[in-house]
């Protein structure tokens, strides 16, 4: 397998930046690496990242069992930015008239007032516009879909797989990465906690994809399937458990992938990052 060498060193370089801004301390630089120190990178785990953290510390409710977080999460993703998620509140008695309608009124407030309102993170699949909507009249089309779904997930007596889950969210604007951005969120919760494939699921992305392609040698852009994805990212992560002692979940390793393949572009085939990072 190539690049494994670089994947190894571009974990164990995140982990190292990610400690050094934790730890309150000033440092000149965080890295020695030009590519890590000027780029903006996800962290090892998908749980260190600054928006998902303030998500599980200021708006989820500290109940983990509590029945609206499935849909919650939907909401929370599609939006992703914590200045427009304190605006809007929990959802605490779901998606209720009174609370679509303030969805819309804050968005087109925001948007008035030229503030940030989402990030482009997590996308809806296309499909969804009449032409000329505002982008938050198409998230709530996508977010009546997910308030259905979201009770079927509640509805089953046992805690379901998380290949079942996927299953189960997806819906008519949310698309296969976008469920499994969801699922990350709840495998953290009494939702999806005790799963029996917690470990190992996890669903096909293009960088991920192009990570793998790139580690097996094949070309950047070619499409493998969704079992051989699977067993692909696992064997990946036993690897990072024998070489690194490093116990992460399938959807963690994939978040390594995707970003080692932003890493080998950058580095050897002379691209850009399209996201960069100016330290303070």
């Amino acid at each position: 397998m190539k690049y494994v060498p670089e994947l190894l060193y571009w974990i164990g370089e995140r982990e190292n930046i990610r400690i050094k801004k934790e730890s309150g301390r000033q440092y000149l630089r965080l890295t020695n690496d030009p590519i890590m120190e000027t780029g903006r990178w996800c962290n090892v785990r998908r749980e260190d990242d600054k928006v998902t953290r303030w998500i599980f510390d200021n708006f989820m409710p500290t109940d983990r069992s509590d029945p609206t977080i499935p849909f919650a999460m939907c909401l929370a993703r599609l939006v992703n930015w914590p200045d427009t998620l304190r605006e809007l509140g929990y959802p605490a008695d779901g998606w209720t008239a009174p609370y679509r309608a303030a969805f819309l009124d804050v968005f087109a407030a925001r948007r008035a007032n030229k503030l940030k309102a989402w990030t482009g993170a997590y996308m809806v699949t296309g499909g969804f516009s009449a032409g000329g909507e505002p982008k938050e009249v198409i998230i709530a089309r996508v977010l009546d879909g997910a308030w259905v779904t979201a009770h079927d997930l509640i509805g089953l007596d046992n805690a379901p797989t998380l290949s079942r889950t996927a299953d189960i969210l997806s819906c008519p604007g949310m698309g296969t990465f976008l469920v499994a951005q969801v699922i990350a969120d709840l495998k953290n919760t009494d939702h999806l906690k005790s799963a029996p494939d917690r470990m190992t699921w996890c669903a096909p992305g293009p960088g991920s994809t192009m990570g793998l392609n790139f580690i097996h040698d094949r070309p950047r852009t070619k499409s493998i399937g969704g079992e051989q994805f699977i067993a692909e990212v696992n064997q990946i992560r036993q690897l990072l458990a024998d070489r690194l002692d490093l116990h992460i979940c399938a959807q963690n390793t994939q978040n390594c992938l995707c970003e080692l393949s932003k890493y080998i572009r950058v580095r050897y085939f002379g691209e850009r990052m399209k996201n960069t990072y100016r330290p303070s």
